[in-house]
């Protein structure tokens, strides 16, 4: 910790995606930070706590811990408590939350974002936590409520929202309250090969379990090979079941044709993240291999008008 600093300010939140509300709330907590000399921190979690309490309810994520924390990072948050809840943290009250902040981490100062409770117990008004806060030596400050103006109306801004757009195959609409594309990571693995043999080939995605997944359809994505801060390829993913090539009731697969990687690359065990522009089309079974490829012409032509713009 910087010797100018005396103590830390820290919000406490679950952050999945890191979206457009949450970067209000941290540039409130950077703001204040500065104010009182203190050192931002966000207390966050690696897994979403249904999945203790009430796993059939748990989403999917927007972000993987790892994610989660560079996205964090990117909006200079230099420390981040990324802890597991467990049945501990699950038992923990909001009081003795505020003291585990305090004595652990050096935390002077909570911020609570709008609507935001933590703690067992969940105090429902910001008065209760601002006399936990003062037993516990923490000053507690609240969170602005953040909304997102669009066709001179405000929408609120959440985690869930951007889940059920997605799961409606609205990409465009995630991204914009997202601020960014939605972005999936996979691990390329053996495929069928079909789209080799029509002129499409494709990268088979395996993704982490814990992420969420768009509908089904064919989408324009961008596709970054490798980590770190690689310039991506224009593509086109398609989601789903493969109706023309698989049986029934086969598994939901992702395949990326990624447009202008050489034909050499040998992608087998990499990572490709794909970050989502715009959905084409939604899945459909075509008559023939060679409809299909047609079909997969247009929809790379389509992709590539979507993203030159």
């Amino acid at each position: 910790m910087s010797a100018a600093h005396k103590g830390r300010i820290a919000v406490v939140g679950m952050f999945d995606g890191v979206h457009s509300g949450h970067r209000a709330l941290l540039s409130d907590l950077k703001a204040r930070a500065s104010e009182r000399s203190l050192e931002p921190m966000v207390f966050t979690f690696s897994n979403h706590p249904l999945e203790l309490i009430r796993p059939c309810a748990a989403p999917c994520l927007l972000s993987t811990a790892a994610e989660k924390v560079e996205l964090l990072a990117r909006e200079g948050i230099g420390v981040v408590e990324c802890v597991p809840f467990d049945e501990a943290m699950r038992l923990t009250s909001a009081e003795g939350f505020m003291h585990m902040l305090r004595d652990r981490h050096d935390v002077r100062a909570v911020l609570l974002g709008f609507n935001n409770r933590f703690g067992h117990d969940a105090p429902a008004s910001f008065e209760e936590y601002l006399r936990l806060g003062e037993a516990a030596g923490v000053e507690v400050l609240r969170g602005r409520e953040f909304v997102m103006e669009s066709d001179g109306h405000g929408h609120p801004v959440s985690s869930s929202e951007i889940r059920r757009m997605l799961a409606l195959g609205d990409v465009a609409a995630a991204a914009t309250m997202l601020g960014r594309p939605y972005s999936l990571p996979g691990t390329v693995i053996h495929g069928r090969e079909v789209g080799r043999t029509i002129g499409f080939p494709t990268a088979n995605l395996e993704i982490p379990r814990c992420k969420a997944v768009p509908a089904p359809g064919v989408y324009a994505v961008t596709a970054c090979v490798g980590s770190g801060n690689v310039a991506g390829f224009p593509a086109m993913v398609n989601i789903g079941r493969r109706p023309t090539v698989d049986v029934c009731g086969a598994p939901i697969s992702i395949e990326v044709h990624i447009i202008g990687l050489p034909g050499n690359t040998d992608l087998y065990g990499r990572t490709v993240t794909l970050g989502f522009s715009a959905r084409i089309r939604s899945e459909q079974r075509f008559s023939s291999l060679e409809e299909l490829s047609c079909q997969l012409a247009a929809d790379r032509e389509a992709a590539l008008e979507i993203l030159s713009d």
